[in-house]
């Protein structure tokens, strides 16, 4: 993924993530762990922020991590019974997360209040069935899920009603 100035782009490799220059510069590994998994890097759109799932304490949890490395990593447990997660999407204000787990559960969660909020569920149909897309405003979330009828459709989570609509 690219930072929002494209001066970086942060990957991940062998269980770490790192950030890379566009031109010159240094590599950046922002974690630097021996036997721990972290995956899916997502840079926030205010370029602060690198987000990405780790298996550190046993199960996986959402690390925010600075993306220049240093500071201490914000540490968010997320759902009971825990899962394997996918897809974290940031919201345009930098404030939310929203992502999937392996259950086709939709989650989004504030980064101020750090507890993960179920936003729906799908029946099957994989990343490109719920995979989530943010309003410009940070207020909705869209994604598509799959129907007990099997047919597919488009729904908005408003954030601030709680709720779904189709």
């Amino acid at each position: 993924a690219l930072s929002p100035t494209g001066a970086r782009a942060v990957f991940e490799a062998r269980g770490d993530i790192l950030t890379v220059p566009a031109e010159k510069g240094d590599v950046r590994n922002l974690t630097a762990t021996s036997g721990v998994a972290e995956r899916d890097p997502a840079w926030s759109p205010d370029g602060r922020w690198v987000a990405y799932f780790s298996d550190q304490s046993g199960e996986y949890a959402l690390h925010l991590s600075e993306q220049s490395g240093r500071g201490e990593v914000r540490k968010i447990a997320l759902t009971t019974p825990p899962s394997f997660y996918y897809g974290p999407t940031w919201s345009p204000d930098s404030r939310k997360i929203a992502f999937y787990d392996k259950r086709m559960m939709l989650w989004y969660v504030a980064i101020d209040k750090g507890a993960p909020v179920r936003v729906d569920e799908s029946l099957a149909g994989g990343a490109a069935t719920i995979a989530p897309a943010w309003s410009p405003d940070s207020q909705w979330i869209t994604y598509a899920k799959m129907l007990k009828s099997w047919m597919r459709a488009v729904f908005v989570y408003s954030v601030d009603q709680a709720r779904a609509f189709q």
